[in-house]
């Protein structure tokens, strides 16, 4: 099967199923259920792998804000606790 077009495969990676079939659909000039079936047969010959990890991090900005807050709180938690166990 050939490769989907880049916006399409965006669309997939997003999640955006609807917006890939409609992309498929125009770009190739066929009907809503030829790209739905297109794109079908893409996904059961390249699942869609699970981000874990570092991954999740990496696809967004937001993500890794998130994760350094949190480990900058975590830090802060145990700082005041030793420093309460000194006392």
């Amino acid at each position: 099967m050939s490769q989907l077009p880049e916006p399409v495969l965006q669309a997939i990676q997003r999640g955006d199923h609807d917006q890939a079939i409609r992309m498929l659909s125009l770009n190739q000039g066929i009907s809503p259920e030829a790209a739905q079936e297109q794109i079908n047969t893409y996904l059961e010959e390249n699942p869609p792998i699970r981000l874990r990890g570092a991954g999740i991090v990496g696809l967004s900005r937001t993500n890794a804000l998130i994760w350094l807050g949190l480990i900058a709180l975590m830090v802060v938690v145990y700082l005041v606790l030793a420093s309460y166990r000194a006392h």
